[in-house]
């Protein structure tokens, strides 16, 4: 099985990426993003990945907050 991690995955364009990935049965294995808290939050739970990042810091503290 592929492994992947995806840079701005709460984009459009990470966001598309991430279908392809299920279309094609990869793992993701990372997941990163801007500010878009809500967003990775959804996509950690579903694709749980061994890594995941937020630019924003007091995000990032919320989402580790939320996800525990």
């Amino acid at each position: 099985m592929k492994k992947i991690a995806i840079l701005g995955s709460t984009g459009s364009i990470g966001v598309q990426t991430l279908q392809v990935a299920e279309e094609r049965g990869y793992r993701v294995a990372g997941l990163a993003a801007g500010r878009n808290l809500h967003e990775l939050e959804s996509q950690i739970l579903r694709w749980k990945p061994r890594v995941a990042a937020l630019y924003d810091e007091s995000a990032a503290a919320t989402l580790a907050i939320r996800l525990k």
